[in-house]
């Protein structure tokens, strides 16, 4: 929304009344593709009923990292729609894959949170368990569907994964592997330094 569009829109919601909201702007056009700062973007104030109406963004700290999807013109409003949002600054991968509830906090996961992944090959005795990523952003996360009949007792979830040899792991397990995701948003520095066990000994292997 332009910020003439944006300005008649204000006038005619009757915008200024109480309480009030920010939402954000662009100080400037936003190619598709680009990563946004916060040199880019700026806030306006609004009542709340006309920011849920236009379904802004309220803080410019939400949207740094964030990808346009779409060109966005200089004094526009940020629309959720516009932008992939969540991202971390650095480069990144993202990736979807199915993992069962059970091996996944029962869904118990949202978006912006922290998680590593571990992948089982094999069973038994002699299966082994190895880190896929520690820390991995988690982007989404959906039910999936079996068809007519709903949820199928799975998760899609989508991961930001910043090494590319990660996603090549992330992948291969993907398909041959069982799956576990666990929580470390709350973690703190407590990363192990073992990256995989075999067998009921617990025999480890090293770091990479």
């Amino acid at each position: 929304m332009s910020t003439a569009a944006l300005a008649a829109f204000l006038t005619v919601t009757g915008a200024g009344g109480t309480p009030q909201q920010s939402i954000v702007i662009t100080r400037r056009a936003i190619a598709a593709g680009e990563r946004l700062d916060s040199s880019a973007l700026a806030t306006t104030t609004v009542d709340k009923h006309t920011a849920d109406l236009l379904h802004g963004i309220s803080s410019i700290d939400v949207l740094v990292g964030s990808v346009a999807l779409a060109p966005i013109g200089e004094g526009e409003l940020v629309q959720r729609s516009a932008v992939l949002a969540g991202g971390p600054n650095e480069p990144t991968r993202e990736f979807s894959f199915p993992v069962d509830r059970d091996r996944a906090l029962n869904g118990d996961l949202r978006s912006g949170e922290r998680v590593d992944v571990l992948a089982t090959y094999g069973s038994g005795a002699d299966a082994t368990t190895t880190v896929l990523a520690r820390d991995a952003n988690v982007i989404r996360v959906v039910d999936a569907k079996s068809g007519s009949l709903g949820a199928s007792g799975k998760l899609i979830v989508t991961l930001s994964l910043v090494s590319a040899d990660q996603l090549l792991d992330a992948v291969h397990a993907a398909q041959v592997a069982s799956i576990t995701i666990v929580r470390s948003t709350l973690a703190g520095d407590t990363t192990g330094t073992r990256l995989s066990t075999t067998g009921p000994l617990a025999r480890s292997g090293a770091g990479r």
